[in-house]
């Protein structure tokens, strides 16, 4: 028994400490920085925790980034629009890739592994490529209004790429592969004599997706939502190409850094986003284990 503990310990040792090293020393990094005042100047900066000790850290620890963060309704409506945005892309792509996560499983047809290798081709591309394709097909003169001109005399559409519309369309697209393939791997464990037993009363197509798929699936649902979610909050890429019109708090924690040099009020942005995303997360999951334990 000890020596079977001791290979789990040894097994789990290298991810245990990478994960100490990237993820659990970064994020207390970046939430004593947050407790720094920050001024956005590079010159003479000696605040660092750490730089003096943990004395003179103790004395200079304030509230102040978050106070701003939370008294200024700039940032504020960042931090809603990201998880309005993120929300409703994580439920619009698990829902829109239920059907064809159905399909690849229980469907058999000419071209199946290169329609499956297409809807992983999202995963390859960064969010900036991804920003650039939205961009062309819905830009100011984009594929689509420039069919729309051709076949009506107005370019409907133009523009659409810089507002909530292009970017809930960049976000779905980005989340594709990751919301077919979980909910594949789901329903590849689903009990198939449910559906078989629906078919033969008369069911259709939806009708056994709507009642039998969806509430024996709905914990892998809440579970491809929660993954989607959290992914969308922290995309970048995308909106720091085609978010004109609509700000966001990572395109905001990205000008702070590299526009301002404020690394402290950074600090607190990224500290508030990855506690939001790490709490929903944790929250939808738990959902999911509840209902299936009801079930």
């Amino acid at each position: 028994m000890r020596r079977g503990r001791l290979a789990g310990i040894l097994l789990v040792l290298p991810l245990a400490l990478f994960l100490a090293a990237f993820l659990l020393y970064p994020f207390l990094y970046l939430a004593a920085q947050s407790l720094v005042p920050g001024t956005g100047v590079l010159e003479g900066r000696t605040r660092l925790p750490g730089a003096r000790g943990l004395g003179h850290w103790l004395e200079i620890v304030s509230w102040e980034n978050y106070r701003k963060l939370f008294g200024d309704r700039y940032f504020l409506d960042s931090l809603l629009h990201s998880v309005l945005l993120s929300l409703s892309v994580a439920v619009g792509s698990a829902f829109l890739c239920l059907a064809p996560a159905w399909v690849l499983v229980r469907t058999e047809f000419p071209g199946k592994r290169l329609f499956r290798a297409i809807l992983t081709i999202p995963m390859a591309f960064s969010g900036v490529i991804v920003g650039f394709m939205v961009v062309i097909m819905i830009g100011r003169w984009g594929m689509i209004p420039a069919f729309f001109y051709w076949l009506t005399g107005d370019a409907y559409l133009s523009m659409t790429a810089y507002g909530l519309s292009g970017l809930v369309v960049a976000y779905v697209y980005f989340e594709i592969p990751r919301a077919t393939l979980t909910l594949e791997a789901a329903i590849r464990k689903f009990d198939f004599d449910l559906d078989a037993a629906a078919r033969s009363l008369g069911a259709s197509l939806w009708q056994r997706l709507w009642y039998i798929l969806v509430p024996l699936l709905l914990p892998a649902i809440i579970s491809t939502i929660a993954v989607t979610f959290a992914v969308s909050m922290g995309s970048f890429g995308v909106a720091l190409i085609i978010a004109k019109k609509f700000n966001l708090l990572p395109v905001d924690i990205f000008l702070e850094i590299v526009g301002y040099a404020n690394f402290e009020f950074a600090s607190a942005l990224c500290i508030v986003l990855g506690a939001l995303t790490l709490g929903t997360n944790l929250y939808l999951r738990r959902i999911g284990e509840r209902y299936y334990v009801f079930k």
